[in-house]
């Protein structure tokens, strides 16, 4: 999942942790992702479960909405 000023783009994960490839950290909580997989929203990398809506802290697992780099469900995004 990516998303881009207000537009959903579908993304690929990406595999963390192969041999050679440095750990990346979590834009959402700065832990490390040790996960084999990692997500790429907004240009930077976050575990699953910490891609939420800003507001309602909802987890946004299929689509998400951005403003002023911070993610939203839809509902709370055109409110």
């Amino acid at each position: 999942m990516l998303c881009v000023s207000g537009r959903v783009h579908p993304a690929a994960a990406h595999q963390a942790g192969a041999a050679g490839t440095m750990i990346m950290s979590c834009a959402g909580c700065d832990k490390p992702i040790l996960d084999k997989f990692l997500l790429n929203v907004l240009e930077r990398t976050w575990h699953a479960e910490c891609v939420r809506c800003y507001d309602c802290h909802g987890n946004l697992t299929d689509k998400c909405f951005s403003r002023e780099g911070k993610l939203f469900c839809r509902n709370d995004f055109f409110r």
